[in-house]
């Protein structure tokens, strides 16, 4: 019997980004970016993993909470200190005077982080820098843009192009054309790009909602905002470095290439009498792109790519996709976005009742259950949930720290969150079910 090397995704990912700089496909530096580590630390755990293999990764304190964590008691008390006496004070006074009248000791950047989201501390007014023009990535691969671009393109109506392209030789890579921009878009386009070229070492994205959320005031500020968007955890789980940029000039070389598309793209789709979504989208991938690729892409200042192969085994599906965690009720079904699954029996288990369950739909409409042991459960849609009846319309969601009982209800929210949990390489059961040892089994922390 082969021993097995049991990781967490996190563990994973490291591992991925590790091999890639030990193959030279990566430079230390791209490779922390990758991994939002310092480049000494990355010299560090590639010199364990040459040493002692993948179980290097495997960190000592997994699962101990920190020595020095403040209690949520303590948190929660010094909330209310500050927010009864000393509501009027700046955080490194708050800090000063706590310790002088209340015997409370807290330094000054930890109320910052605790005071702060509770509209505490006044605006910062920092001066205006001065701004220069960014350099071309030196790499291909090592940044892409990905953006909408909504124009009539042709016809009457509008439509958006979603568009990605390299900023190391400013060639577009894949296209398509939708009614609109939106999250299932700008996976399929990045399904593509993955497919056919590898990973890319980062993302420069604006702010849109499907990739990342944003709050400033108003009436959704107090939605959650504590986990991440269904992009984010996609571009995470693939070790792929996401930078949000702050205006429209910020991304002006991408934004560039929208202006020249609105103009050549849009008179060919003329000439070639191209009036709907799969033509234009044809015709983008397999005539325009190509030849605009020959015409301004240029030369990267390094030759050796930084694309990364995809890990073996990989269902690319199983990430760039929606995904849900839900709790099987005692009909061994469960209730995603207005849509209700019925769960049915494997060889392993007959009933998945009270199974803690993750739910992935895929760009193509498909729904695919997933449970830690019995691996992918098969599972038909039945009819959908009623939208006169509240109660089902709803999504229970798990409760913060000492927020909501459990069983509360909250009904689904437009932002495109992400109940994350641990995902599965592939559609095929786990060891356990399928009997073949895999070098990497699952589990959660």
């Amino acid at each position: 019997m082969r021993n097995e090397v049991t990781f967490t995704m996190s563990e994973m990912k490291r591992y991925g980004v590790i091999q890639a700089l030990l193959e030279k496909k990566m430079t230390i530096t791209e490779a922390a970016l990758a991994l939002d580590l310092s480049t000494r630390q990355i010299k560090r755990v590639k010199k364990k993993v040459i040493q002692d293999g993948p179980q290097a990764l495997h960190h000592g304190n997994r699962g101990r909470p920190p020595s020095h964590a403040f209690s949520p008691e303590f948190k929660q008390q010094v909330i209310e200190v500050a927010q009864r006496r000393y509501s009027d004070f700046n955080f490194s006074h708050l800090s000063q005077i706590l310790a002088e009248e209340e015997g409370i000791h807290v330094n000054r950047e930890t109320l910052r982080l605790w005071l702060r989201p509770l509209g505490f501390g006044r605006k910062v007014h920092r001066l205006r820098t001065h701004r220069q023009r960014r350099k071309r990535s030196a790499r291909e691969g090592q940044m892409l843009f990905l953006d909408g671009s909504p124009h009539r393109w042709f016809g009457a109506e509008e439509s958006c192009l979603i568009l990605c392209t390299d900023d190391a030789t400013g060639k577009p890579l894949y296209g398509v054309f939708q009614e609109q921009e939106d999250l299932a878009g700008c996976l399929r386009v990045c399904g593509e790009v993955f497919q056919n070229h590898g990973l890319p070492t980062s993302f420069y994205l604006d702010r849109a909602s499907h990739f990342t959320t944003t709050r400033h005031g108003g009436v959704h500020v107090s939605q959650r905002d504590d986990q991440p968007t269904q992009f984010e955890r996609a571009m995470q789980e693939l070790a792929v470095h996401l930078i949000f940029a702050h205006s429209p000039q910020a991304r002006g070389r991408g934004e560039r290439i929208n202006g020249t598309f609105q103009d050549r793209l849009v008179a060919e789709l003329r000439l070639k009498n191209i009036t709907c979504l799969s033509e234009a989208t044809h015709y983008l991938n397999h005539h325009f792109i190509p030849s605009y690729a020959r015409r301004f892409g240029v030369q990267p200042e390094e030759k050796q790519p930084a694309w990364r192969g995809l890990p073996p085994g990989l269902e690319l599906r199983n990430i760039l996709c929606r995904r849900f965690q839900r709790t099987v009720t005692n009909d061994n079904t469960i209730s995603v976005q207005g849509h209700r699954l019925q769960l049915l029996p494997t060889p392993l288990r007959v009933h998945f009742v009270k199974a803690k369950v993750e739910v992935n739909h895929w760009m193509d409409g498909s729904w695919h259950v997933f449970h830690p042991q019995a691996g992918e459960i098969p599972c038909k849609p039945i009819e959908p949930i009623p939208t006169d009846c509240p109660a089902e319309a709803t999504l229970r969601m798990r409760p913060a720290s000492g927020a909501r009982p459990a069983g509360a209800m909250k009904k689904l929210t437009a932002g495109e969150r992400s109940e994350s949990a641990p995902h599965l390489l592939s559609q095929t059961p786990l060891p356990a079910a399928s009997g073949k040892k895999d070098i990497f089994s699952l589990q959660k922390r």
